[in-house]
């Protein structure tokens, strides 16, 4: 009995610890407004439009633009460290299948990046992006708006 519990007890902390890893930490802290918790929708949304003798099946997919945020007075090393911790957070999306576009903005306006979720609904797209560590720490300010796209597109 005590070596299982030892060997449950050294399992749990390798857990711990290879979760703590992975875990994206922001070097400043986290701005007051929480994440969002999402709705338990479990229905993607579909809409059929014609054009012609087309039909077209359409999925409701949200646009999410990153403008600066209010923080701007970090130093260059924690400006580096959260901007690997988003890059690590945009590869996580893209990697649950969560991120299907996403791309920098030109010019010295406040747009910054835009992104296209996959996401049940608006609420567990804002949870998603809040979850990034730049948008937590106020580096980036968010607007999540959705927005229908022919299933299986493509760039061209």
């Amino acid at each position: 009995m005590r070596s299982r519990l030892l060997l449950f007890l050294l399992l749990l902390g390798i857990y711990t610890s290879v979760s703590a890893q992975l875990m994206p930490k922001s070097p400043v802290p986290a701005p007051a407004a929480p994440a969002p918790a999402p709705k338990t929708t479990t229905q993607v949304q579909f809409m059929q439009m014609e054009m012609g003798d087309t039909i077209y099946l359409l999925k409701k997919y949200f646009l999410c633009l990153l403008r600066r945020g209010p923080v701007r007075n970090l130093s260059q090393k924690e400006i580096e460290t959260l901007s690997r911790y988003h890059q690590d957070h945009l590869k996580w999306l893209g990697d649950t299948k969560k991120l299907c576009m996403a791309g920098l903005m030109e010019g010295e306006g406040d747009m910054r990046e835009m992104l296209i979720l996959s996401a049940l609904s608006q609420e567990e797209a804002e949870h998603l992006i809040w979850q990034d560590p730049a948008v937590r720490a106020g580096r980036f300010t968010v607007e999540v708006m959705p927005w229908w796209g022919p299933v299986g597109s493509k760039l061209y």
